[in-house]
């Protein structure tokens, strides 16, 4: 473009300029249509920041609920690991307290067929232990072993009724023998403590523990409270029903005594 053309468009700009700036009704007038003109695209540019940032809030949006999953995710896992250690703990109080070796395994299986009989765990011979050994968790009798690999072995479960314990009340000092009682899955599992003298004065809530008697189970293990009392059909004994201590619903570590 020529030197004269530049000047042309330069003069005319600054013309134009002048004639905006005057305050004339046509000066006026010409300022008010250049501002209607623009309009649309000036608000079209200001959608353009609207739709960018409400697309970053759905990104936003969508990484913070990937967040809070993982933060959920977490809390339940710490939760669990916290249960498990306050287990291993009160375990190792028992281990530390009490007069007899022991060795601590993780319940590995659960017949559903039998949820009450049996459990697995995962030591087994070549950890020392045998059949008919006492099984503890952190808060009471579990039950006994029943078979052994070198490996893992199998529990019986005190609420299975082929499972007995001599127990003695705290209280009294009334001899008895616990077992399971015969329950559905709706229902909590119990024990019942038969042979218990009808002239015994048993409470609810009192304590009831391992005599020592029978061989199997050594004396002072705690196996549940009581929960109900009553004389037996031929009024010679009182059948007395337990609350387990141990919580057989949710065992995950028990401690084996290898006597």
């Amino acid at each position: 473009m020529k030197r004269e053309n530049f000047v042309i468009i330069g003069l005319f700009v600054l013309a134009w300029a002048l004639l905006l700036g005057q305050p004339t009704a046509f000066g006026v007038g010409l300022r008010v249509f250049f501002i209607r003109l623009a309009t649309p695209f000036e608000r079209f540019a200001n959608l353009i920041p609207v739709i960018r940032t409400h697309s970053q809030l759905a990104d936003d949006n969508t990484k913070l609920h990937d967040d809070n999953n993982a933060l959920r995710r977490q809390i339940t896992e710490l939760q669990h690991q916290r249960a498990e250690n306050q287990q291993l703990r009160a375990l190792l109080q028992i281990k530390q307290a009490a007069p007899w070796r022991t060795v601590g395994a993780r319940v590995i299986g659960r017949d559903a067929s039998n949820w009450w009989k049996s459990i697995q765990i995962d030591r087994g011979s070549a950890d020392g232990i045998r059949p008919d050994q006492p099984v503890l968790s952190a808060s009471g009798l579990v039950g006994k072993t029943i078979s052994v690999t070198p490996g893992e072995s199998r529990v019986l479960l005190l609420l299975d009724p082929t499972c007995k314990s001599g127990a003695l009340l705290e209280t009294t000092r009334e001899p008895g023998i616990v077992s399971g009682a015969n329950i559905a899955l709706t229902r909590e599992p119990r024990l019942q403590m038969s042979f218990v003298d009808r002239k015994s004065n048993v409470k609810i809530g009192d304590a009831i523990y391992t005599s020592g008697l029978g061989g199997v189970f050594p004396r002072g293990i705690l196996i549940g409270t009581v929960t109900d009392a009553d004389l037996d059909p031929q009024g010679m004994y009182q059948n007395v029903e337990l609350k387990p201590a141990a919580d057989f619903r949710r065992l995950e570590e028990v401690m084996v005594i290898i006597q």
